[in-house]
Order: structure tokens, then sequence, then C-alpha cells
């Protein structure tokens, strides 16, 4: 790496982590100050605080870095051209582009990075996070004991459950019925008064095994019926269904195929699921719009003209994001489009700028 790039850098890496260190206080001060009554009333002691906000760092850091970076690529090129040394690179032969290289490398493998965190480990954090948040400081049963009543529960292979009443203390389903759905409506259903996983095989107790063919349905009464086709486990319809957000792709993928083997609409989940593999891109976006801006609009390293930039920036980028998500949803454009155009849009216009830059 030449001695330049070295020096580019390292600013860059400088205010991005004085920034990231900012942005995410901010998020933490705001969010004390919205849960401070529910840890006053509940006397939560400081170690679970402190475990709540570790464990939320990962799922912040992936929502905030964006923003971290695009005030480190404000400042640090700012710096340079506020002391005229962006004038004497360019007067020595090298392109602006050029110039914003080792800050486009590095936001690439942040981006690369950030994909991995949010793969890996936002959904173990999230779940830890409202682990401590529930049981630990709020006193609540943890989910696989809390009992629940009239469960609706789209399982693996088309199975849809409805269950009357889940007792969480001994994991047993009361009035259950388990419909297997396919093209052309239920193929089979099983209706019992209970059941109980035991080494995994379902035991259903005094019930009705009925099976529909064209219009023609047979019907079986048993007083203990076993399977070992049925995928789910008792702790699938304790757990509250997660965030499309909080799910890995692989997990959104497959959720997303039982939505639609059931006839369901996986429109929302595909646009998650693509947004998923878009939105760790923005911090090369943000970095390259950054450069660009640094380098050709805005003048001087004042740290207040940098935050004032950035927000501004990343205002109008998530509000992209958001409206992008918004179109999917609702059908207008395709989840792949809807999940990207943030992306296209802004890089389009972090592009153009260095085109101008170097005309």
């Amino acid at each position: 790496m030449r001695r330049l790039d070295r020096y580019v850098l390292q600013d860059f890496l400088l205010y991005s982590l004085m920034g990231l260190a900012l942005f995410v206080g901010i998020y933490i001060i705001v969010d004390v100050f919205e849960k401070i009554d529910t840890f006053v009333d509940n006397h939560a002691a400081a170690i679970l605080l402190v475990r709540y906000y570790l464990w939320s760092t990962p799922v912040i850091v992936v929502q905030i870095l964006p923003l971290a970076v695009l005030l480190g690529a404000i400042l640090a090129l700012g710096q340079l051209r506020r002391f005229n040394e962006v004038t004497a690179m360019q007067g020595a032969g090298i392109s602006p582009l050029r110039i914003a290289v080792p800050l486009l490398a590095c936001g690439l493998l942040l981006s690369g990075g950030i994909y991995g965190v949010g793969e890996l480990l936002v959904p173990e954090a999230y779940q830890e996070q409202t682990q401590i948040l529930k049981v630990e400081i709020k006193g609540q049963q943890p989910e696989e004991k809390v009992s629940r009543l009239n469960i609706r529960y789209l399982g693996q292979g088309g199975n849809f459950y409805m269950i009357e009443f889940l007792d969480g203390a001994t994991a047993t389903l009361r009035n259950v019925s388990v419909q297997r759905l396919g093209r052309d409506g239920i193929e089979r259903r099983i209706d019992a008064r209970s059941a109980q996983m035991c080494d995994g095989i379902w035991r259903f107790e005094d019930g009705f095994l009925r099976a529909f063919g064209d219009s023609t349905e047979t019907s079986l009464r048993f007083r203990t019926y076993a399977t070992s086709s049925l995928r789910e486990k008792p702790a699938d319809f304790t757990h509250q269904e997660e965030s499309p957000f909080q799910m890995n792709m692989a997990n959104l993928k497959r959720y997303a195929e039982r939505v639609r083997a059931s006839g369901g609409r996986d429109r929302k989940l595909l646009v998650d699921y693509h947004l998923r593999a878009s939105f760790p891109l923005a911090n090369l976006i943000m970095v390259l719009l950054g450069a660009s801006l640094s380098l050709r609009i805005v003048r001087g390293s004042s740290v207040a003209l940098g935050i004032g930039a950035t927000f501004f920036v990343g205002f109008a980028y998530y509000a992209c994001i958001r409206a992008g998500q918004a179109l999917g949803y609702n059908g207008a454009i395709p989840p792949f489009l809807a999940a990207w155009i943030g992306n296209a849009v802004f890089a389009f216009l972090g592009a153009l700028f260095f085109w101008k830059l170097s005309r």
C-alpha cells in the first residue's frame, strides 16, 4: 500500500470510529430514555443493563455503520481539501477517484463484514437481548414455559396447526388440529384431544385421522396415533414469530417457501430477503457518496458541517430504502428491485459526482 493511501485511510478510519461511537451512543441514550420506566419499575441491576446493551450492540452497529463511514469519508477528505492537499495530489496527476480508492476498498471490506455479522451474530444477539429484557428484567416466564391460547402455526411441508391451548409446563397441546395443505386444498387432517412429543415422535390422543381425495373423505377414529412425519417441536409453538429483519437469509428463504407452499403470499418476505443482501452494501455506497460530496461540494473539515451532511444524506438514503420496501410490499415493483432501488439511486449519484470531478 502506498504511503499516500495509508495516510488517507488512517484519517478515514479514525473519523469513522468516532462517528460510530457517537451514533451508537446517541442510539443507546434514546433507547434508555424510552425504557427508563421499565428499568426503574423492575429494579433492574446495572449488570443486566450492561449485558442488555452489549447484546444490542451488533444490531445497532449493522444499522448505524453506513452513517459512520459516510461521516468518516466526508471529514477525512474534507480535511485534505481544507489544507489544499487534494489540489497538490491532483497537480501530481492523481485523479479524485484514485484518491478515494483506499476508502472504497475499506468500504467494500466493511460491507462483507457487516453481511457476515448480520447473518451469523445479529439473530442470536437479538434473541439474547429479548431474553434479558423479558425474563431477567421484567421477570416474565421464558417463552418455552409460557402457556398460550388459540395458536395458528404454519409448519414445514405444508402442515398447518390450530391449537386451542398449549400447556407450557408440560409441552402438551390441547384440542389440536393439524392440516396437511396441498395445491388443491386439504389433503389430510388430524384432530385430537391432546398431543405430546416423545423422542421425536408426536403422539396424538383420542381423535380422528381424515384423508381427502377428489370429492371423497376417509375418516378413521383412533385412541392413540403416533407419527414421525411432523417436524415441528413444542418449542416452535411457544416462540413468537421472528421479525423478518432479525432472521438470516436462509431462514427467510425457508419461511417464504413454507408460506408459498401453503398458498400464502410471500411478497413481503421476498422483499426482506433481498434487502438482507442489499443493505450491507450501503457501507460501500455511503463511502462512495461521502467521498464524492467531500471532494466536490462540502468544504473544510468542520465536524458540525460533516455531521449535518451525514444526517441529511443518511435520512435521504433510509427514506429511499423504506420507499422501495413499501412499493415492494404493495406489489408495485418486483421484490428484487424494491430491495436494491435505494442502493442503485445513491450509487448512481456517487458515480455521477466522481464523473463530473474528473471532467
